[in-house]
C-alpha cells in the first residue's frame, strides 16, 4: 500500500506554507494569490494530478447583491486586474465522469493576516495556513493520489477533483472561488470542504450577515464639544441598544450577534464627528435572518427616540438629537446569504466507514461559516470535514499550529474514503 504522508509530502506542504497569501480583503499582495496556485500546482501534478481548470471569475458575475461589500469595494477600482490575480484551480484524477460518479474535495490558499513563516517542532507544524486551510488541502491531495496509485482502476469509475480556491477568508465569503465553480458545475455526488472540524462530518454550515452603523457628522474640538455630532457617544450607544434590543431574539433563533469592533479616533482634545460600528449576525436558517434583520432594522429606527429622550436637555448631545436621522446611518456589508443544511444516510455512512463521523454541529454551536454554503444542491451531499480544529488549533491566531500526524491521519482516511466511493457509486 503506497504511503500516505512523508518527508517529501511535508516539504511541499511548508513550500506552499512559505507564500504570504494573506487575503488581499486583510491587506496582502493581490499576485500571492496565484504564487501559491502554482505551488499547490506543482506539488499535484507531480502526484498525476491533471489541471481541468485555472481561470477567475468575471466582474459579471460578481455583480448580484449577495456579494459581501469588501469584494464590491475591490473591484470599483480595476476589476480585470484584480480578478485576473485571484484564479481558481481544480485538479482532477481519474477519466472525466459525470457528477454521480464525482468525488469533489474544497480548500482555500488564501490565509488570514498577518503571514507567520512555517516552523517544524518536533510533530507539531507552526505557521499560517497549518490548519486553516492549506495543511488539510495538502493532505487531502496525497490521500487522493495514494488512493489512485493503490488501485489505479479507480480512474476508470470515479473522477476525484480537488479545488484549489481564493477567497474565503477576509469577508469574501466564498464568492470569488467556490460560488463561481459551482455554478460552472464543478459538483459531485459528495462535495467536501477540508476544513478543520477535528475529522468530524458537519453537513450543516451558518452563513452571516454585517450590518454596519456609520455617523456622518461635523466634530470639533474640545473647546466647543456641544458643536459637534458627537460619534462616539452616538455609537456606544447603538452598541448597547441593539445587543440589548436584538441580542436575546437572536439567541432564541439560536443565531449569534457579535457587537463587533466600534470606532471614531484616538486623541483625548477632539470630539469626532465621524465613526463606524460593525456587528456580525451569523445564522443557522434563511427565516432566522429576515426576522433578524428586521428586527435590527426596527431598533435602529427607535433609537432616535430612546436616545433623544435619554439625553432631553443635555447641550452637549443637543446637535446630535436634532441631526440623527440626517447623520446616523445604517448599511449591510453582506446579507442574503444561503445557509447549508443537508443530510444523506447513503454519504454519511460511507464517510463514517472511513473514519469521519457525523457531528451535528447546529445542535452545540460548533457549526461555522465556510465556503461550503454555496454548495447544496440536489443530488450531492455537502459536508465540511477536516484535521484539527479552529478554536484549538489556533486558526487566525499569531499561534496557528497543527500535529503533522494529525494531516497522516486524514491523508490515510481520505485514501480510505477515494476507495470506498469508487466501490460504492454506480459504474454506469
Amino acid at each position: 500500500m503506497t504511503a500516505c504522508w512523508t518527508e517529501i509530502d511535508l516539504d511541499w506542504l511548508r513550500q506552499f506554507m512559505a507564500v504570504d497569501s494573506v487575503s488581499p480583503l486583510e491587506g496582502g499582495r493581490i499576485a500571492a494569490t496565484r504564487q501559491a496556485q502554482e505551488v499547490f500546482l506543482a506539488g499535484a501534478s507531480a502526484r498525476g494530478f491533471q489541471v481541468r481548470h485555472y481561470d477567475s471569475p468575471t466582474a459579471q458575475s460578481l455583480r448580484s447583491g449577495e456579494i459581501p461589500m469588501p469584494v464590491r469595494r475591490v473591484l470599483e477600482a480595476d476589476p480585470d486586474t484584480f480578478l485576473a490575480a485571484q484564479p481558481s484551480l481544480v485538479v482532477t484524477m481519474g477519466d472525466p465522469a459525470p457528477p454521480e460518479r464525482r468525488l469533489v474535495i474544497n480548500f482555500h490558499v488564501d490565509t488570514v493576516g498577518p503571514h507567520i513563516e512555517p516552523r517544524l517542532d518536533g510533530d507539531i507544524l507552526h505557521g499560517r495556513g497549518a490548519v486553516d486551510d492549506k495543511g488539510p488541502g495538502v493532505a487531502a491531495a496525497v490521500g487522493v493520489a495514494a488512493a489512485f496509485a493503490d488501485d489505479p482502476s479507480l480512474a476508470r469509475r470515479i473522477e476525484v477533483m480537488l479545488t484549489s480556491v481564493p477567497g474565503e477568508e477576509g469577508g469574501a465569503m466564498g464568492v470569488l472561488g467556490t460560488r463561481w465553480l459551482v455554478r460552472q458545475g464543478y459538483t459531485g455526488r459528495l462535495m467536501l470542504f477540508a476544513e478543520p472540524t477535528g475529522g468530524r462530518v458537519m453537513d450543516a454550515c451558518t452563513a452571516a450577515m454585517t450590518p454596519r452603523l456609520r455617523v456622518l457628522g461635523e466634530g470639533s474640538t474640545d473647546d466647543h464639544p456641544a458643536d459637534a455630532h458627537n460619534a462616539t457617544v452616538a455609537l456606544g450607544f447603538l452598541a448597547d441598544h441593539l445587543v440589548r434590543a436584538v441580542g436575546p431574539r437572536a439567541a432564541a433563533l439560536g443565531a449569534k450577534l457579535c457587537v463587533a469592533g466600534l470606532h471614531t479616533g484616538t486623541a483625548h482634545n477632539r470630539v469626532y464627528g465621524e465613526g463606524e460600528l460593525l456587528l456580525n449576525i451569523a445564522y443557522r436558517d434563511q427565516a432566522s435572518a429576515q426576522t433578524l434583520a428586521h428586527e435590527l432594522e426596527r431598533a435602529v429606527k427607535e433609537a432616535r427616540d430612546v436616545f433623544a429622550t435619554a439625553h432631553l436637555g443635555n447641550p452637549f448631545t443637543a446637535r446630535l438629537v436634532d441631526d440623527w436621522d440626517r447623520v446616523v446611518r445604517l448599511d449591510w456589508l453582506k446579507r442574503g446569504l444561503p445557509v447549508l443544511d443537508n443530510r444523506d444516510p447513503e454519504m454519511e455512512a460511507l464517510l463514517a466507514a472511513a473514519g469521519f463521523p457525523r457531528h451535528d454541529g447546529l445542535a452545540d454551536g460548533s457549526a461555522f461559516t465556510c465556503d461550503a454554503i454555496w454548495a447544496g444542491g440536489p443530488g450531492r451531499y455537502v459536508a465540511v470535514c477536516g484535521p484539527g480544529r479552529l478554536d484549538e488549533n489556533g486558526a487566525h491566531t499569531a499561534a496557528e499550529w497543527v500535529r503533522v500526524d494529525d494531516l497522516a491521519t486524514y491523508a490515510g482516511q481520505i485514501r480510505d474514503l477515494v476507495v470506498r466511493f469508487g466501490a460504492h457509486v454506480p459504474t454506469q
